[in-house]
């Protein structure tokens, strides 16, 4: 037997009612809900299982937080860090890693995970490169996002820029490209 979900109509009413302090089974009452239907919505709804947290789904610090809990996800799933910064379209994740708990919980996760399957590593090729240099001298992309476009970090990129000067220039090229269609 399946729980049927919340509406989103139904989860926002639940969300704003939890936010203004009301008590889980006071609104789920007033709503006309039912708490199977609560606990199956918040299994795939992060906004709602924040707020059944007690806390503002909204609140500035919980896109980070998010963030965090979704990198730690796919670690558990057996995605490679790499591959999961690109999942998340983060350029980096080095950086929640200082966070001592953090990185306990990244190594904890990881260890206990699946192993890696195997996985092709993406190389820069001749055609991933042109495809790359095409999206980055589209105005207004980024080089995460370009290089996101052929499935290869940001990091990649930019370790073959520092060993290939063709490359370097190609990517300088593409960037002027960028701000010119931009100013137009």
């Amino acid at each position: 037997m399946t729980t049927d979900q919340l509406t989103a109509r139904q989860a926002e009413r639940l969300i704003t009612a939890l936010r203004h302090g009301q008590a889980l089974d006071t609104a789920v009452v007033d709503l006309g809900l039912d708490l199977p239907a609560v606990w199956a919505s918040a299994r795939t709804d992060a906004r709602l299982t924040i707020a059944l947290a007690g806390r503002d789904p909204d609140g500035p610090e919980e896109a980070g937080r998010t963030g965090r809990a979704d990198f730690l996800r796919l670690l558990a799933l057996g995605v490679a860090p790499s591959r999961a910064e690109l999942i998340l379209g983060v350029s980096s994740t080095s950086g929640w890693r200082s966070d001592p708990a953090f990185a306990m919980a990244c190594d904890a996760v990881s260890s206990a995970a699946a192993p890696y399957g195997y996985t092709r590593q993406m190389r820069l090729t001749p055609e991933r490169v042109a495809r790359f240099l095409d999206a980055l001298s589209k105005p207004g992309t980024t080089v995460l996002a370009a290089a996101a476009t052929v499935g290869v970090t940001a990091a990649a990129v930019y370790q073959r820029r520092h060993r290939d000067a063709k490359f370097a220039e190609a990517m300088d090229a593409a960037r002027a490209a960028a701000r010119e269609g931009a100013s137009k």
